[in-house]
């Protein structure tokens, strides 16, 4: 690309740019991505910028939070150099709360970048510049509270007739035959016969192929839940019955599980009183509000009631000792691998035993069986995973698998972890003494109550970003730490007199898991049990309760 690049009043010269790409599940604007996406190049073109890589692109979510949008991996990117900057087609795009637009628009700036809009052309490295900037972006966040009272007046009118909160169809119902877009790029819908939105079961529309009838597929998973099937093999029943979700994908469990729970089928609308903190899951117990909706039921109230049941018997806290039965509990972990190939990695618990002479012995299972591409059920008896890790107890205190020279490249790399962690802390602690101040400056009087929101925004914003950090800090300091071999010749010394309990917590300070692996076909030895230590690396550790890396 030839000609005179970008350069801002700073003197700061842009050369190279990452596109991004958000809509929201509102449709603000109705701003499409193609659109954006165009404008956006047009821009580049027009400044000699070079674009970097695809567009980067977060569809239906809300510019009112961070969390699950990619802002931070951009920001990343332009830190290693990638690109000089972001574009979008306008600021609203970034983020619709000033305060936390202006808390990663200073990440991007510290790394040495710029947030550039495409129709809203201003150079924010000058003071008119930021003034204009921030001024849109308080613009955006006035837009989002408009449309957040207008959807609560919405939903609250909708709850009033029986009707959802969005006139989107749902799994199982669709629209009414005689509802119809009055222009072909209209969300707004009309009805010949005024139906006022109402949502009706799939079957009764009589040109819906059969593979796509989900109202029936939904009735037969409650029947089948309810008969103490699994949401596993409901996922897998319907799957290949044809039955896809409402955009046409195919549906795992937790997708199931987000269906039938809704009670939407039953005829119900859901909601919660407490309306200052998101739900956590989609359990029952979950919503306290439960109205009558004007939908027809597709299952009976008795079904309902009865997988109502199911559920929360499966969500009841456990039973069990606080103290382990044995040394071994919750740290044994299937190796085996899934149908679509990816490892198992649950936790395998104690069932089963048989008895050998007077001697019972019993077994970790993964009671997975049906995830397992070899359809076979895993299981190791407990005396030999016992052996595996006494033995290896044994070989690291012995020196083995090079403890000394691991110990000391760790120990370095643990302590470059370490050295940030007070700085982090001290961070924290003084985050949380400026929330002290912001209070006491509002309760004195001193501060507006506008502002001290605003300030206090902002620093919720900074002390979850270094909450964050620090618990980064301290996993990978803690798994960089390998003992010295006189930590486990002091655990050989005691292994025999120790309890289950004490094993199993002293094993937790050295053990990330116990990994279990079917035998081969030529190999009649049955299961085998590798350690994994908390040192291993990265891609063989449990992270989010599954196992990063294909089983070796």
């Amino acid at each position: 690309m030839s000609g005179v690049a970008l350069t801002l009043a700073s003197g700061r010269v842009i050369r190279s740019a990452i596109i991004y790409i958000r809509v929201s599940t509102a449709r603000e604007n109705m701003k499409s991505p193609e659109q954006q996406l165009a404008i956006c190049q047009a821009f580049c073109l027009s400044r000699n910028i070079r674009i970097v890589g695809d567009p980067v692109a977060d569809l239906d979510l809300s510019g009112a939070g961070f969390a699950k949008r990619k802002i931070s991996s951009i920001i990343e990117r332009v830190k290693n150099g990638e690109a000089d900057a972001i574009i979008v087609w306008e600021y609203s795009r970034f983020g619709r709360t000033l305060v936390g637009s202006l808390h990663y628009i200073k990440q991007l700036e510290a790394v040495g970048g710029e947030l550039l809009s495409a129709t809203q052309d201003i150079d924010a490295t000058t003071a008119a510049g930021r003034y204009m900037r921030d001024q849109f972006l308080r613009l955006a966040e006035y837009q989002l509270d408009t449309i957040t009272e207008g959807w609560k007046s919405a939903h609250k009118g909708r709850l009033e007739v029986g009707l959802p909160h969005g006139g989107q169809p749902r799994f199982g119902y669709a629209r009414c035959p005689d509802c119809y877009r009055p222009e072909p790029d209209s969300r707004a819908y009309a009805c010949r016969n005024k139906c006022g939105g109402l949502l009706v079961p799939e079957y009764l529309l009589p040109d819906e192929p059969e593979r796509v009838l989900r109202s029936r597929a939904l009735t037969e998973a409650y029947e089948k839940i309810v008969d103490d099937r699994t949401m596993y093999s409901v996922s897998q029943d319907a799957w290949h019955q044809g039955v896809i979700s409402l955009r046409g994908n195919r549906m795992d469990e937790s997708a199931w599980r987000a269906v039938l729970d809704s009670g939407f089928a039953a005829g119900l609308l859901r909601g919660r009183s407490n309306k200052t903190e998101r739900a956590t899951n989609t359990r029952p117990d979950t919503y306290d509000i439960w109205a009558d909706g004007a939908h027809d039921a597709l299952i009976s109230q008795e079904i309902w009631d009865a997988y109502v049941e199911r559920r929360l018997r499966q969500g009841s806290p456990s039973t069990r000792e606080s103290a382990p039965k044995f040394a071994l509990s919750s740290l044994v972990r299937c190796g085996d691998l899934r149908e679509d190939g990816t490892p198992c990695g649950l936790v395998m618990n104690v069932s089963g035993q048989t008895r050998k002479g007077a001697e019972r012995i019993r077994y970790f299972t993964c009671h997975r069986s049906e995830r397992h591409a070899r359809n076979s059920m895993l299981s190791m008896a407990m005396h030999r995973l016992e052996a595996v890790v006494e033995e290896w107890i044994l070989r690291m205190a012995q020196g083995g698998e090079n403890l000394a020279q691991v110990s000391m490249e760790r120990a370095a790399m643990a302590e470059r972890h370490v050295s940030e962690i007070p700085t982090i802390e001290k961070l924290i602690d003084d985050l949380e003494r400026k929330k002290n101040r912001i209070n006491e400056g509002y309760e004195a009087g001193l501060t507006e109550l506008s502002e001290a929101k605003n300030r206090m925004e902002l620093v919720r914003v900074e002390l979850s970003d270094a909450k964050a950090r620090l618990e980064r800090l301290r996993r990978e300091a803690a798994a960089n730490r390998v003992p010295e071999r006189e930590v486990f010749q002091g655990l050989l010394a005691v292994w025999g007199s120790a309890t289950p309990d004490e094993k199993r917590r002293a094993l937790r300070k050295v053990v990330d898991h116990v990994r279990v692996t079917p035998p081969t076909v030529s190999d009649t030895a049955g299961s085998h049990a590798q350690v994994v230590p908390l040192w291993a690396d990265a891609s063989m550790r449990i992270a989010d309760k599954r196992l990063k890396s294909a089983v070796a």
